[in-house]
């Protein structure tokens, strides 16, 4: 097998529905599977799958809770043959021969952990963040450019592939290797920061992450309410996520930093910062936080 695809439903069955049908009209010369993890939606959805795979061929696991982005991802690893895993976002749609350019290109180059291809919205308008750098103090501290300018520098021409701290997480093209040599999504992580984390892991292990512009793929992208709720999770996320991956001293002085940034706001916008603020003072790594655990 050389491609295992998988795909996270949540409650979205009709998105998961139009993205399966598109796999299937574009891919070619290429030998690959679908896995479908539902996390724990509604009845209804779960039978709307099954409807589904009366007329496309994939293997459906049903999580019986839901175990988020991360988690649902390696739920769907451990049923998966192929050499390369292509996790995909459920409101994508395929619109080329996507997975056969991944594969071509990963097959001619050793030291790649992951591709990111370009991604448009419905429009055909590229996304802002197809990738981006690493979000880390330099980031904070000095307000670096966006991700297109900060790599034009770097590389002059951004039509071809070229190496980036992370991509996208609505589509993520690794070599198997590469993914189980750093033990894969952390299902830990409910929601954000998981395309971050992953590709920090995969450059310390001495593996390339690298932005693909050679083929390209819709992303519908539901947006999240904005809530505070949704806030506190990027925000506990992320502090996991840093404390995980850096030294002691650089989540302190991180975690400082955002004491200081939600502080001084708060002060002006008290309803959507003082919770956050408050979230840092307290320890906001802490998944317990998580909506996971609500």
């Amino acid at each position: 097998m050389d491609v295992s695809i998988i795909i996270i439903n949540y409650n979205s069955s009709h998105y998961t529905a139009n993205c399966v049908k598109s796999i299937f009209e574009q891919t070619k010369d290429i030998s690959f599977e679908i896995i479908i993890v539902d996390n724990n939606s509604t009845v209804d959805n779960i039978n709307a799958l099954k409807a589904l795979n009366k007329t496309y061929e994939f293997q459906l696991i049903l999580s019986k809770t839901n175990l988020g982005f991360g988690g649902g991802n390696h739920l769907g690893y451990q049923f998966a043959k192929g050499n390369y895993l292509a996790f995909v976002n459920n409101d994508t749609i395929f619109i080329d021969n996507s997975l056969l350019k991944l594969f071509n290109y990963a097959e001619q180059h050793d030291d790649i952990g992951v591709l990111g291809p370009q991604q448009i919205d419905e429009d055909h308008k590229p996304f802002k963040y197809a990738y981006r750098q690493f979000t880390g103090l330099k980031y904070h501290l000095f307000n670096l450019p966006k991700p297109q300018k900060y790599y034009s520098k770097k590389h002059g021409n951004l039509d071809t592939p070229f190496e980036v701290d992370q991509v996208s997480g609505a589509f993520m093209f690794f070599k198997t290797d590469a993914y189980e040599a750093v033990n894969g999504f952390d299902p830990n992580i409910f929601l954000f920061y998981e395309e971050m984390d992953i590709c920090k892991r995969l450059k310390n292990a001495g593996y390339s992450t690298v932005f693909f512009p050679n083929t390209t793929f819709i992303h519908l992208m539901g947006k999240s309410s904005g809530s505070i709720q949704i806030k506190r999770e990027f925000l506990v996320s992320y502090l996991y996520m840093i404390q995980k991956n850096y030294s002691y001293w650089y989540y302190v002085s991180l975690r400082t930093l955002l004491l200081l940034k939600f502080g001084i706001k708060s002060i002006f916008k008290p309803k959507r910062y003082f919770p956050l603020f408050i979230l840092v003072l307290k320890g906001g790594n802490s998944l317990t936080y998580s909506i996971k655990f609500s």
